[in-house]
């Protein structure tokens, strides 16, 4: 009987350190996106964050290598129904990648994707995709406003920013793996449960509301400024 309520108490701190784990993964993406609102720059995210239907953020992205690169992160979705605006999520993600080309150094950043578009935000429902084909990545454009030349509808499906801690030159995400992180969303949710299940019908909460609300508060600003 003792032992049986040890390993009860064991399997209790198991848990709860797996899901303080992955809360930390929402913190830290909150607070990436608290950094990347803070530059002057930010305005053409905040346009796109409105007309897309969702972002993912990887508060720690890392990448290294010499002529053949590395990359790695750990992340979370967020979907906006474009209906009715209401955000869903988290579901939790990983991102790996193989790079060839001019490269070196090592660096760790924040990335942060903005999906545009159903088809983009769809990649993300499944167990794994890679970035690229149809699903078109492309750098984020940068600047307070949108210029009359983006079309950022038909360019591409998913945008990217980053911002480095660190020093690399050359890396691109293009054909990087996304594959679902199947342990965080179960020590999260308390349970096996599918993205397309968490990204259609767990509306954001806690932390993850925190990240929903500055984006929406920096949009509301930018329509003030207009």
């Amino acid at each position: 009987m003792k032992k049986s309520v040890i390993i009860f108490i064991l399997v209790l701190l198991i848990s709860f350190s797996a899901f303080a784990a992955v809360a930390d993964i929402i913190t830290q993406s909150r607070i990436s996106i608290e950094e990347l609102l803070s530059k002057q720059d930010s305005g053409s995210f905040v346009q796109l964050v409105e007309q897309g239907q969702g972002v993912v953020i990887f508060p720690t992205f890392y990448k290294l290598g010499f002529v053949v690169g590395g990359q790695y992160g750990e992340g979370i979705v967020l979907r906006k129904d474009p209906q009715t605006g209401k955000w869903y999520g988290p579901a939790f993600v990983n991102i790996y990648g193989l790079s060839v080309g001019a490269q070196a150094g090592i660096q760790s950043a924040s990335l942060i994707l903005v999906v545009m578009n159903e088809e983009g935000i769809n990649g993300f429902m499944g167990d794994n995709f890679t970035l690229g084909g149809s699903l078109g990545v492309a750098a984020g454009p940068l600047g307070r406003q949108l210029s009359a030349d983006v079309d950022y509808r038909l360019k591409a499906s998913i945008y990217s920013y980053s911002v480095a801690k660190g020093f690399y030159a050359g890396a691109s995400i293009e054909g990087a793996y996304i594959k679902t992180n199947d342990h965080a969303n179960e020590a999260f949710y308390k349970g096996q449960i599918t993205p397309e299940e968490i990204l259609k019908e767990k509306t954001v909460e806690g932390e993850a509301k925190k990240i929903v609300e500055l984006l929406e508060k920096a949009i509301e600003n930018l329509h003030k400024e207009n």
